[in-house]
């Protein structure tokens, strides 16, 4: 069966040549707690929405008629909730172009019938789906709500790369004994960073470093200081800038990761892993 995609006629439908970004609805949209209303509240990757939007405003007030992206949503398994999905976006502004509605079993065909160049989503299994069958895709992730901070409102959007991707070996993983599972996410995610580069690139590209709304952070967990200063390399030579850089030799990254707040993470497999030590 085909996806059921309906299209937001209060944005102006794109043409095929910009940045496709496929996000999947559970994070956007608080889908959990039960409500009468039309509406659905603000999940915690709301503010991601925000940020795109507020760098895609930014690129046309600079260059007018240009736009970066194009935002479809991907609601699995939610044909339920297929009204207050439409009626949230045209509540809130969203630019949103489409919404695909599909069931479980469809996952794949439909993310690649989108012709997304990148998919995000706070499932990791998903990300790991995505990755697996070709299609750059990052973890979206919670971001921490300020105390009245009622619009939610987050600038500069904050990617973060993984520097054990760029810069570790396969074969010391494997040696580490890492599981079946972790490996292949961790060879999927390698094979897909220049595609997953190449949109970071597309985004910097447009504004000048001081007042560019895009902030790229590189983060190595199990990788020692030389496979880290490899990874520099390797984001240097796929045309990134990177504004800030973390070795963490084995350390939790959970303190990093709660400073840095990035919108979207490469998924390696490897943030959580903590009964491996640093491969030096």
């Amino acid at each position: 069966m085909d996806p059921n995609i309906i299209t937001n006629t209060d944005v102006v439908q794109l043409p095929s040549s910009v940045i496709v970004i496929a996000v999947s609805c559970h994070g956007i949209f608080d889908l959990d707690t039960p409500t009468e209303l039309d509406t659905l509240s603000k999940g915690p990757t709301f503010s991601f929405i925000k940020a795109i939007q507020a760098m895609n405003e930014k690129l046309t007030g600079k260059t007018p008629k240009v736009t970066l992206f194009d935002v479809i949503i991907l609601a699995k398994d939610l044909q339920g909730n297929q009204a207050k999905i439409e009626n949230s976006i045209k509540h809130y502004g969203l630019p949103i172009s489409r919404c695909w509605f599909f069931n479980n079993e469809e996952f794949t065909q439909s993310l690649k019938s989108t012709n997304a160049k990148l998919f995000l989503s706070m499932d990791s299994s998903d990300v790991c789906k995505a990755l697996q069958e070709g299609v750059p895709a990052a973890l979206l992730c919670p971001q921490t709500q300020a105390e009245g901070d009622k619009e939610q409102v987050a600038n500069p959007f904050k990617v973060l790369l993984s520097g054990d991707v760029m810069g570790l070996p396969e074969e010391k993983l494997s040696e580490a004994g890492l599981s079946q599972p972790q490996l292949q996410t961790f060879k999927a995610a390698k094979a897909s960073m220049a595609e997953f580069a190449a949109v970071i690139r597309e985004m910097r590209r447009h504004f000048a470093r001081e007042d560019s709304p895009l902030r790229v952070t590189l983060m190595s967990v199990l990788g020692s200081s030389k496979e880290w200063a490899s990874a520099l390399l390797t984001a240097r030579g796929l045309g990134l800038e990177v504004d800030e850089a973390y070795c963490l030799a084995g350390a939790s990254s959970g303190p990093i990761l709660n400073c840095i707040q990035p919108h979207i993470m490469c998924y390696d497999g490897l943030y959580s892993v903590t009964e491996v030590p640093a491969l030096s």
